[in-house]
């Protein structure tokens, strides 16, 4: 379940089939550019991974006892520089945002975070969850999983949904990668999902009193929603508004023919804020107002139209597919850059994940872990 094709296809192939639904008002009808731009990504993400090959071949049994010195390492460095990091955040803040929610301090979770610096914690937090679980999935420990649960409230403290989605899912992505599928891990997965919708949802009805969504519904599905936990619209909206907004613009718009949207998240938050720059990274005319999520096309369809997209895309996809190689060899970091990479291709169906800074970071993070690890190695041998 974890081969980058099957995320990507069956992630894509998911929501058209929920978008097919039209459960909510804002679903405009299916665009044939746009559906032709999603079905020849498909076959693109499929020919790149067959031209990659699937390699398979795990570490011998002294380097795998190698590898899990090194990921130990690894964990405590990045834990360390977190958690001083993480302390001096809150002091700078005077709390967080659970603690401003239940004070009545007025602060939005938004306001959280020294700009950039944030940026670098979080892919630091991140990444201490992917290696915990990996060291779990090497040899399970109940110490593990309770670390694990216990940095898994950070992200509700700082009302961040997608910060503990982003850290669930790399979970998930080393689980595949380390793991075989029966019918009971079936089960715990489909548990867990629900149990992910929940707490997405209760974390999003913590910032106000209503769903603010409810006002979508088709009126042959209230009653369905209605009976609901209020994460189950909460996905249905954000899975299915970026397809919506995609299918509005995507053979209207025209193109900037610059890199200006593609590359925004790739400055730097702090330079944002201090020059004061534009906050959108697209040309899209949204369908609704509050509805701001447009898959991760958006950027590059601004700038090079759906024919350039398709080919950002195809980078993208070659990257991910990439790491698949390195991670199916068993080697920690390239587990580690895959987690991250089946997050960018699970959320691509709202927003693009690849070029944004804490995403990369990630990758950076890995790439020196390998170098480090190696280089060690080879005074040793």
């Amino acid at each position: 379940m974890g081969n980058p094709v099957f995320v990507f296809c069956s992630v894509w192939g998911g929501v058209l089939l929920l978008y097919c639904l039209g459960a909510t008002t804002n679903l405009v009808p299916i665009n044939a550019v746009g559906l032709t731009l999603i079905i020849m990504n498909m076959m693109s993400m499929l020919l790149i991974y067959m031209i990659l090959g699937r390699p398979s071949r795990k570490p011998d049994a002294e380097t795998f006892s190698r590898y899990q010195a090194g990921v130990r390492s690894y964990l405590k460095t990045l834990f360390w520089i977190w958690l001083v990091g993480t302390c001096f955040e809150v002091y700078v803040q005077r709390g967080f945002p659970l603690y401003w929610n239940y004070v009545g301090d007025g602060r939005l979770y938004t306001d959280f975070g020294i700009p950039s610096f944030h940026g670098i914690m979080n892919a630091m937090y991140l990444q201490v969850v992917t290696a915990l679980a990996y060291l779990y999935f090497v040899r399970p420990r109940f110490r593990i999983v309770i670390l694990i649960l216990l940095l898994l409230c950070w992200p509700v403290m700082m009302l961040g949904r997608g910060i503990l989605l982003s850290a669930i899912i790399q979970v998930v992505g080393v689980f595949f990668l380390m793991r075989t599928l029966s019918f009971r891990v079936i089960v715990t997965l489909i548990v867990s999902a629900i149990v992910a919708i929940f707490l997405f949802g209760y974390v999003g009805d913590l910032r106000q009193v209503l769903n603010p969504f409810s006002y979508l519904v088709s009126k042959d599905y209230e009653w369905f929603f209605s009976a609901l936990p209020s994460g189950f619209l909460w996905f249905y909206v954000y899975l299915t508004s970026g397809m919506s907004n995609l299918f509005y613009n995507v053979d209207t718009l025209q193109p900037a023919y610059s890199f200006g949207y593609s590359f925004y998240n790739l400055i730097p938050s702090a330079i944002k804020v201090w020059f004061g720059f534009d906050q959108r990274s697209d040309l899209f005319i949204f369908v609704d107002g509050n509805l701001n999520a447009a898959t991760f096309y958006s950027g590059f369809v601004s700038d090079f139209g759906p024919v350039g997209a398709f080919f950002i895309v195809s980078f993208i996809q070659f990257c991910c597919c990439f790491t698949y190689v390195v991670a199916r060899k068993g080697r920690p970091w390239g587990i580690f850059a895959y987690a991250v990479a089946l997050q960018i291709l699970i959320f691509s169906i709202f927003y693009d994940m690849f070029f944004l800074l804490p995403i990369l970071f990630q990758f950076v993070l890995a790439m020196i872990f390998c170098f480090i690890y190696r280089a060690f190695n080879r005074r040793r041998l």
